[in-house]
């Protein structure tokens, strides 16, 4: 599942906190993003049909991992303004990588419940986590979309965010994302799903830090008391 979040890397650059098309695109990016997100949202609602003796850990995280796709796909329509396009090829990998990592956690949350419940019970803990990520990465996503007036805008005179949490940390929306998949992991409470967490940590963390550099770079006034990603500390 760690492939999912690095694979983007590699095909995207950043604006605005998102990461945008490569040029030479083949699509609308828009559509791209659909494209990328509506299979592992498909899935996730398709295994309610599929697996229907299941626990109440089990409905937690496919109901998690199903809402984290729609919020994605209604990001995508009604939130993000693009700019450029998406390369075909390199959409259909990262969609097969979603779809694929979504499927084995599911399914491997699904054999796990023939172990019994652990000792100490994180799933409470976990939908607390998970719904306070994602509400706040939908809230920076939403400050990020008012530095682009429309779809297509390519301003060069780059904007730093403002509002929320912007004016501690570089990339909040990395934050309430680390937030939010800490809170699948403690939902799910087995190894597939702490691992992909631990790697989703270390590759925001990365991304936060090389982007606060950039914006040290370009920008003189840039407060150096804005920290990467966790206000105050890092």
């Amino acid at each position: 599942m760690f492939l999912s979040t690095v694979i983007p890397v590699t095909t995207f650059n950043i604006d605005n906190g998102h990461v945008v098309g490569e040029c030479g695109f083949h699509g609308k990016r828009r559509y791209g993003m659909l494209f990328i997100y509506t299979p592992s949202f498909l899935a996730g609602l398709a295994s309610f049909w599929l697996f229907p003796d299941h626990n109440l850990r089990f409905l937690l995280l496919l109901s998690a991992l199903t809402f984290h796709f729609f919020k994605r796909i209604f990001e995508v329509i009604f939130i993000h303004k693009y700019s450029g396009g998406i390369m075909v090829d390199s959409g259909i990998v990262i969609s097969l990588s979603y779809l694929t990592s979504t499927s084995i956690m599911i399914y491997s949350q699904y054999l796990s419940q023939e172990l019994g419940e652990p000792l100490i019970d994180l799933k409470y803990l976990g939908i607390v986590l998970f719904l306070l990520g994602i509400t706040g990465n939908f809230y920076h996503h939403y400050l990020l979309s008012k530095l682009r007036k429309n779809d297509g805008d390519d301003e060069k005179d780059y904007k730093i965010p403002k509002g929320g949490l912007f004016d501690v940390v570089v990339c909040p929306h990395y934050l309430f994302e680390i937030l939010g998949f800490v809170g699948i992991s403690f939902i799910s409470q087995n190894l597939y799903a702490l691992s992909f967490a631990i790697g989703v940590i270390l590759y925001l963390i990365g991304r936060s830090y090389a982007t606060r550099k950039w914006y040290l770079s370009k920008f003189q006034a840039f407060p150096k008391h804005v920290k990467a990603i966790f206000p105050y500390l890092l």
